[in-house]
């Protein structure tokens, strides 16, 4: 597929408020680069040129997806790598890096650049790091939407659009660990498992489900059940089934006139002395406080 030189970017002006936010954004862009073209297309300032030769390091972090072409990425911490359509990585403040698209193929590429005080910590959330700032997620539209949306926001400068395009970085950054994860269960027996024991689970909230006994009917063994359910979901089984009736007790509690005694029943409790002991411990309140302030606050 052919494509044309075009590229776009701005930096943006950035007030006392704007930096005081978790997050802000300080730049955007992107750059469609046909085989042959001199990269990078376009002079930058000076604190942010790039060049292979002498590389660059930056004071803020920045996200770069590649959606076509090939070409090569070095950071110091992460070495040299030969990345691809679908590869994303990570720039962290500090740290020395240089990235080219192959001269024959040329490249498409979306970035943003952004800092704040929770950056470091949401990076660490989603386990990217600058010792592996590199993820294969593919091609995905979804993310690429992301991207797009941040450069149209820049384009306008529209009132609200800082807290909008910090949004969007963090659904970029949650976009990146969600492909990188169900990545690794496509076109496996093991989604199809995890699926059929989420929906049990789901359907069976008023019965006390034996994991054990789950993984048998699946036809999977105990052990590897629990530990891909949970590196699927995020938690392991007995977990996820009490997350599934506290949520089905607080529908309840929100929009029935049933007593705690009766939804504890119904959501699997049991009793309203465990449904009690247990909403507390996770909402810090009692069913019968949560019904009394009503579900505005939750």
């Amino acid at each position: 597929m052919k494509t044309r030189l075009d590229y776009f970017y701005r930096y943006l002006p950035l007030s006392h408020e704007d930096r005081g936010r978790q997050l802000y954004v300080i730049a955007g862009g992107y750059s469609l680069i046909p085989a042959g073209v001199p990269y990078p297309p376009a002079k930058h300032p000076v604190d942010h040129n790039l060049t292979w030769n002498r590389g660059r390091t930056l004071s803020e972090y920045q996200i770069v997806y590649i959606t076509r072409g090939e070409g090569e990425f070095e950071s110091e911490g992460g070495g040299l790598r030969r990345i691809s359509a679908g590869s994303i990585f990570v720039l962290f403040p500090g740290v020395s890096h240089r990235y080219r698209p192959d001269s024959r193929i040329g490249w498409d590429e979306y970035w943003v650049a952004f800092q704040g005080d929770q950056v470091a910590r949401l990076l660490a959330e989603y386990g990217i790091s600058a010792k592996d700032p590199l993820q294969v997620v593919g091609v995905q539209e979804y993310i690429l939407h992301e991207f797009k949306q941040v450069a149209e926001e820049l384009r306008g400068e529209r009132v609200g659009y800082q807290q909008i395009i910090a949004a969007r970085v963090i659904q970029i950054m949650a976009n990146m660990n969600a492909a990188v994860r169900r990545k690794e269960f496509e076109g496996t027996s093991i989604l199809r498992v995890i699926e059929k024991a989420k929906s049990l689970l789901g359907e069976q909230v008023e019965l006390n489900v034996n994991v054990e006994q789950l993984a048998s009917s699946l036809h999977v063994g105990y052990s590897w059940f629990r530990r891909m359910f949970r590196k699927y979901v995020g938690m392991p089984p007995s977990q996820y089934q009490l997350q599934v009736r506290l949520n089905r007790a607080r529908e309840l509690l929100r929009n029935s006139s049933l007593s705690v005694a009766a939804i504890a029943e119904q959501a699997g409790f049991g009793s309203s002395y465990y449904l009690a002991r247990v909403f507390r411990r996770k909402f810090g309140k009692t069913p019968t406080t949560f019904r009394k302030k009503g579900s505005r606050e939750n």
